[in-house]
């Protein structure tokens, strides 16, 4: 009897690595979380260099018009 639910176990673990099922949208799950990590972590180095570039820019704009 144990040896019967031990060859199923197998059974559905060989079944399940073996099936592909799904495996595309994952792989674009994980692609688009590496994305947005990239997203986050170029954000948060270069967000107060930008601001102050942006900053700068509408300041000599401001200037330039009055």
């Amino acid at each position: 009897m144990k040896a019967m639910k031990t060859e199923r176990i197998v059974e559905l673990l060989k079944g399940f690595i073996e099936d592909q099922d799904g495996v595309t949208s994952i792989e674009y799950a994980l692609l688009a979380a590496l994305i947005f990590g990239a997203i986050v972590v170029s954000v948060s180095l270069l967000g107060s260099s930008v601001e102050t570039l942006y900053g700068d820019v509408a300041d000599k704009v401001s200037a330039a018009v009055s």
